[in-house]
């Protein structure tokens, strides 16, 4: 076998053949002096011919195919193909005007177009010139300004530019012209005014006009009729001002007022801008107030009392604009506040009964509350009505729902709530007992029960003879609790498993011998223990260690059987003195190194 694959490689590297036809090499059935290509079976007759690539029935002149057979596609005999890429396109037509966007308008001077059956993106006659033949949306030049300001409006002489689709005028130029103050941001066109504020104080004079401004008239012109300036040259000199005669200086005037042109802070010795002065010799009065509660007593506490005093800028000490009823008692300072009391007999702090007025000083009289809530007039300890929602009797913390009230007093005493407390009590009379579980009953001690599930009242655990789960499989069997699966088995004991169909049984913590859930190697024969593994062995018919092909899959054990091997690679099985063929080997080398 080895010598046979040398010579077949040493005959494919020196050429050598047979078995061809040297009259039809590619056995198309055309002889080779007939066969524009006798190495290709799919070609065979001589054409001229050129590529159509894109099946239009046009070549490309640049493509020529001279070979051909009955089943070639993808030329024909007609060239000049001017879009070899293109099907809708393939002759040139001189003397056309280019409309590439279809907008109407042509390029200037002819061209010569690549067209089908139609002149598809070109013109026979020249149309109104088109600024960019790329963008249907744009053919005529537009008009552009310096905008040397950035402002949105140019001024000067316009430029021609062309206004495709999403192409702004070129830098520094706008659409608009026309802007007064082609240097100043803030100002592009003249807009009229009627009025004018020079000072700024927001008084104005009537003037008409125009001024170049933005998109409002600059600060001080406007068309609204504001108020009058006086002096329109001074912002302290809107209006002309009344003025008074101030004798005491109190800022207030009296007598009659005479009009002048001056600022709030411009005034001649002796004058004021107000009038009325009710006290004209006594600077820290000037004008009559009204007073609705006045303190007669002096104890700082006002009753209501109404008139009229002259004064300052605000009522003097002992009067008020506000009714007030502070003072219970206005001829007596010890007294002022009256009171809203309820009889307290036990001094909690909390009263009862009907209420009572008293007028008395800054703090409740004793013996008294403002409160009449007293739920318990004999009771320190307890004075309100606290509500509850739960209820726990017997002291476990547990609780169960339940409505009601209780006369207390800071809080709810123990064993009522307004909420639940550890949790839901079960059994609300007996402590040991607070929580429901669901349990199954373990006849056969195990651990597991079975059959339906019974409702206990417990301390939280599951007593004996019951139990949490209810998956026994075995109610009367201790050692067996669980069912479980198994899908392999060691029938012979040799520590090896195959496969079985997968075997349900009730046990306890582990499957019965011999079955396993996993497997444990692959055991080829599971009825004998000496054997338990496959390997590929050769016939080892002399002996040497060494066998020959064919190999076979066979079932052994710790070691190889008799008369066979591991090793197929003996070059004559019958001969323990030979293992390898020397004449193969010789052949190999002479083929290495050629």
């Amino acid at each position: 076998m080895m010598r046979a694959w040398v010579w077949l490689a040493l005959g494919l590297q020196l050429g050598c053949g047979g078995g061809v036809d040297p009259r039809d090499l590619d056995g198309d059935g055309h002889p080779a002096e007939l066969d524009c290509d006798d190495g290709n079976p799919t070609v065979w007759r001589s054409v001229t011919g050129y590529a159509d690539t894109d099946g239009d029935g046009h070549g490309e002149e640049f493509q020529p195919v001279t070979c051909v057979g009955d089943k070639t596609r993808g030329w024909t005999t007609q060239a000049s193909d001017c879009a070899p890429l293109d099907a809708t396109r393939w002759r040139s037509v001189p003397g056309l005007y280019a409309d590439s966007d279809g907008d109407g308008a042509t390029s200037t001077g002819t061209v010569t177009g690549c067209v089908g059956d139609t002149l598809a993106g070109y013109r026979e006659q020249p149309r109104a010139p088109d600024c960019d033949d790329q963008d249907a949306t744009a053919s005529a030049l537009a008009q552009a300004w310096v905008d040397a300001d950035a402002d949105g409006v140019g001024a000067g002489e316009a430029i021609a530019w062309c206004p495709s689709r999403g192409r702004t005028p070129p830098s520094g130029h706008v659409l608009t012209s026309g802007d007064c103050a082609p240097r100043d941001t803030r100002f592009w066109q003249p807009l009229p005014f009627t009025h004018r504020d020079e000072d700024g104080d927001g008084f104005v004079v009537a003037v008409e006009g125009t001024v170049c401004s933005g998109t409002h008239l600059p600060e001080g012109y406007g068309t609204e009729p504001l108020p009058t300036d006086c002096d329109d040259h001074n912002p302290s000199r809107t209006e002309p001002v009344e003025r008074w005669w101030d004798p005491d200086g109190d800022g207030y005037g009296d007598g009659a007022p005479v009009a002048r042109c001056v600022g709030p802070r411009e005034s001649s010795p002796g004058e004021t801008f107000r009038g009325g002065d009710c006290a004209p010799g006594d600077g820290t009065r000037w004008q009559p107030r009204t007073y609705a509660s006045r303190d007669g007593d002096g104890d700082g506490h006002l009753s209501p009392a109404t008139g009229t005093v002259c004064s300052g800028f605000w009522l003097p000490l002992g009067y008020s604009t506000a009714v007030q009823d502070d003072d219970c008692d206005d001829g007596d300072v010890a007294r002022f506040r009256t009171w809203s009391v309820h009889a307290d007999t036990d001094g909690d702090g909390v009263g009862s009964g009907p209420s009572t007025a008293l007028c008395g000083a800054a703090t409740v009289p004793t013996g008294y509350s403002t409160q009449a809530t007293d739920c318990a007039s004999q009771d320190a300890t307890a004075w309100r009505m606290l509500g509850f929602t739960y209820r726990d009797a017997d002291g476990d913390t547990y609780t169960v729902p339940q409505d009601g009230a209780l006369c207390a007093g800071t809080s709810l005493p123990t064993g009522y709530a307004t909420r639940p407390m550890s949790g839901v009590d079960c059994d609300d009379t007996n402590a040991t007992a607070y929580r429901n579980v669901n349990a199954y009953a373990d006849t056969d001690g195990d651990g597991t029960g079975a059959g339906a599930p019974t409702l206990l009242c417990t301390n939280g655990q599951v007593p004996s003879p019951w139990s949490t789960t209810d998956t026994d499989c075995a109610t009367e069997d201790a050692t067996r609790w669980q069912d479980l699966t198994a899908s392999h088995a060691d029938h012979d004991g040799d520590g090896f498993t195959a496969p079985i169909a997968v075997q349900r049984f009730c046990t306890g913590k582990t499957l019965p011998a011999p079955y396993f859930l996993e497997a444990v190697g692959n055991d080829c024969d599971d009825a004998d223990a000496a054997r338990f593994r496959w390997r590929f062995l050769y016939r080892d018919q002399d002996a040497d260690g060494v066998g020959a092909t064919p190999r076979q899959v066979t079932c052994i054990g710790p070691g190889v059987l008799a008369g066979w091997s591991l090793y197929g690679d003996d070059a004559d099985d019958s001969n323990p003195g030979i293992q390898t063929d020397e004449a193969a080997e010789d052949e190999l080398s002479l083929l290495l190194d050629l």
